[in-house]
């Protein structure tokens, strides 16, 4: 899989997770939202900072203002990157059998090798078809 479809993928992971208490423990439920916000925020961030300090240093430092901008341009590819791979990755033991017993309830067949892509698209579904109890 390539960078490009790997950040696609990131992005997709992203914008199909729940906002839900179910999933709050996991890393995504701090990761998708820290993501967003550099996604927003960093490329203003980015000219900002290049502004600020091509007026007040020396053009000797003018390297070090484009390496701090091009970093803070790469916040959210590095966000959608680590979503895209963890997408993609085989689910643990435990929330395999949590991908299992949802797909049960939904009367739905789980793909035999679930990844976090396959568990969450099952999570939104159980969140739009099951009771609260049934989560």
């Amino acid at each position: 899989m390539g960078f490009i479809a790997t950040l696609k993928k990131g992005q997709h992971y992203a914008s199909i997770w729940p906002k839900h208490a179910v999933v709050a423990a996991m890393t995504e439920a701090t990761v998708v939202p820290a993501t967003a916000f550099a996604a927003k925020v960093m490329p203003a961030a980015a000219v900002l900072n290049l502004l600020v300090q091509w007026q007040l240093q020396s053009a000797q430092l003018q390297p070090l203002a484009w390496g701090a901008s091009l970093f803070l341009l790469s916040l959210p590819l590095q966000g959608w990157y680590w979503l895209g791979k963890r997408s993609q990755t085989k689910l643990p033991p435990h929330l395999a059998h949590w991908y299992r017993e949802l797909a049960a309830k939904l009367e739905l067949r789980p793909r035999p090798e679930g990844t976090y892509l396959d568990l969450i698209k099952m999570v939104r579904r159980a969140l739009e078809q099951l009771p609260p109890d049934q989560h």
